[in-house]
């Protein structure tokens, strides 16, 4: 029998899966719905954990309490069904001093990723880490729960930190002359999140470090008819001085 110590991971970037070393357990797909969200639930916690009441009313607050803690009830019990038929016996989900609890053994992608962009940042300039922590996001927190109140603040959270993470990685490379590849991460971030008005920026300011002030001012086009489009909104003061300078033959360094 293998415990979690022994490569259980839960990814929540870009898709829902648990596994066990290289064999799957539990992905999008699984039948038992209340199981596979508490499991989410708990995973997107800081600590992991949440009271029991919290758990029933995020699931049976309509339900009279007897009937809401039969069902907490019958999700542990799928749970471990499934993990023991899987050979994983320890716990994976436990109850203790009412409070619901996701084992800290279980290795969380959210975690490490949050764990590489600390590091690349304290590093101050090693281009790899930064790569590392951003090939671990494999796209948003929990897409397939895009509409669930309880996703909405850890998915803003994560991908305001993978969109800073590019915004950073690219200023970096540019530092060092490799114009392409700051573009390239840019370019990432952009198709993702048009409207990002700092990764706009900073494109505008490589087309013009390479010498295309007809490119820079072609993304600051892109960027204001967007904006109208979609939030009725104009550029900032900063990005219209942005392009007027750039425009008039100066080249703000990325």
């Amino acid at each position: 029998m293998q415990t979690v110590d022994a490569g259980l991971r839960m990814f929540l970037l870009g898709r829902f899966e648990v596994r066990a070393g290289d064999d799957v357990i539990i992905d999008e797909a699984w039948h038992h719905r209340n199981a596979k969200a508490l499991l989410k639930l708990l995973a997107v916690q800081r600590n992991r954990a949440l009271h029991r009441e919290q758990v029933l009313d995020a699931f049976w607050a309509k339900l009279d309490p007897s009937a809401a803690a039969a069902n907490l009830r019958k999700i542990l019990f799928d749970l471990r069904a499934e993990f023991n038929a899987r050979s994983v016996a320890a716990p994976v989900v436990t109850i203790a001093d009412d409070m619901v609890i996701l084992s800290p053994e279980i290795s969380l992608d959210i975690d490490e990723f949050r764990s590489c962009a600390r590091a690349a940042r304290f590093a101050q300039g090693r281009l790899d880490l930064y790569e590392q922590a951003i090939a671990i996001y494999g796209g948003d927190l929990l897409v397939e729960d895009r509409y669930a109140e309880w996703t909405e603040g850890p998915r803003r959270e994560l991908r305001d930190l993978h969109n800073d993470l590019l915004i950073e990685l690219s200023q970096l490379y540019a530092a060092a002359g490799k114009l392409g590849l700051a573009a390239e991460r840019l370019e990432r971030l952009l198709q993702a999140d048009p409207l990002n008005e700092d990764a706009n920026r900073l494109m505008m300011r490589l087309y013009a470090e390479a010498g295309s002030r007809q490119k820079a001012h072609r993304q600051y086009e892109t960027f204001r008819d967007a904006l109208r489009r979609e939030i009725g909104a104009a550029p900032s003061e900063e990005t219209e001085t942005l392009i007027r300078d750039i425009l008039a033959g100066k080249s703000p360094s990325a």
